[in-house]
């Protein structure tokens, strides 16, 4: 009898543990987390079309006969996106003419408009013909030819004309009067024709000059000038008929690339890019290294003349380059060609066996390029 009780018990037990089991069994797993993937922030190569320089003896458009307009590309496929503003039209007067951009924040732009009166920076929303606000209208802060803009480490900006370099606030106070003057002394000199100023992480400024005496690139102290220890740097064009038409500084390798641009692609160097190292401790700039002549073109299997914008983008290396379609001094019209750059090879490729962006209406004439938002 005793046997036959732990029998029963034992069987007992064993089917309450496999109904343990089977309820176990039946419960159902946790739920995997569910996976968000975040899309990466679109980028696009913004662009404006009016008045430029390309070199001296290259005939290009001016604020009347420019397509002055304001719009964007998508940088995967150069497809443009949105069309931001039409110069030719109200609010704008005739003879308005965007000559470069500069990023204010996400959502807006800012914009140079040069006219032979009502010289202004504009802001401008990043929407389609969206109501734009006068950022800086001063005539003395903005007194000659409006060349470029260009924003500051410290959230400033750089406004380059053809009787030197204003720094704007982040609010568009004027500091200096003006923080780099067109006549220097030491080695700067005289600058008539400032094509371009952009800036370094430390603050110094980098500008471009064109003229038939004066084909430089320099470097200049922060703080702007004011004596002539403030002129730290200059590089002479590569020769004197190859001007200066525009200047980048690759943050990440402490490089310089400049543009040249002329009237003949008869003689090396006069359509050219070349790129120089910049020694941010010594303010020495390293021996220029040349990654490409139209001179050669043929073999390049692309064309580069006449240059009149270009801008770098960090994240994959594209250089994008604003050039004329042919060799022709009277400038028929631009388009735009992406490239890519090596930093530590200095080289420079094609990205396609076709412009990034061809020629049309709405190319006349590319004065600032910008990769942004």
């Amino acid at each position: 009898m005793k046997h036959y009780y732990l029998i029963v018990f034992a069987m007992i037990l064993l089917a309450i543990t496999s109904c343990n089991q089977k309820k176990n069994d039946e419960t159902p797993a946790p739920a995997a987390p569910e996976t968000t993937t975040v899309e990466p922030t679109p980028t696009y190569l913004y662009v404006t079309t009016g008045a430029c320089y390309a070199g001296t003896g290259n005939t290009v458009f001016t604020g009347t006969t420019s397509s002055n307009l304001v719009y964007r590309l998508n940088t995967k496929n150069g497809l443009k996106d949105t069309t931001f503003a039409d110069f030719n039209s109200a609010p704008a007067t005739a003879g308005d003419t965007p000559t470069g951009m500069a990023s204010f924040d996400a959502d807006n732009l800012l914009v140079l408009v040069d006219t032979t009166s009502g010289r202004r920076i504009e802001k401008m929303p990043k929407s389609s013909f969206s109501t734009r606000s006068q950022f800086v209208s001063a005539t003395t802060i903005l007194s000659g030819s409006l060349k470029s803009i260009s924003k500051t480490s410290d959230n400033g900006y750089l406004v380059s004309k053809t009787n030197g370099i204003e720094k704007l606030t982040s609010q568009g106070v004027r500091l200096g009067a003006p923080y780099v003057p067109s006549n220097m002394g030491a080695t700067c000199g005289t600058n008539s024709n400032i094509n371009g100023a952009v800036s370094n992480s430390s603050g110094k400024i980098f500008f471009i000059n064109a003229a038939n005496s004066n084909n430089r690139w320099g470097v200049i102290s922060a703080n702007g000038y004011s004596s002539a220890s403030d002129c730290l740097a200059v590089q002479a064009a590569p020769s004197a008929t190859s001007y200066p038409v525009a200047i980048l500084y690759l943050k990440a390798s402490n490089q310089v690339l400049v543009a040249y641009a002329g009237n003949s692609i008869a003689s090396p160097e006069i359509n050219s890019i070349y790129e120089y190292d910049f020694n941010d401790s010594t303010n020495t700039i390293g021996s220029g290294v040349k990654i490409y002549d139209a001179n050669s073109y043929v073999s390049a299997g692309y064309l580069l003349y006449g240059i009149s914008a270009m801008t770098f983008d960090s994240s994959d290396n594209s250089l994008y380059v604003a050039t004329a379609i042919s060799t022709a001094t009277a400038v028929a019209n631009f388009q735009i060609e992406k490239l890519t750059y090596d930093p530590n090879t200095k080289t420079l490729s094609r990205s396609s066996s076709t412009p990034f962006y061809s020629y049309g209406v709405d190319t006349k004439c590319i004065s600032s390029l910008m990769v942004a938002e």
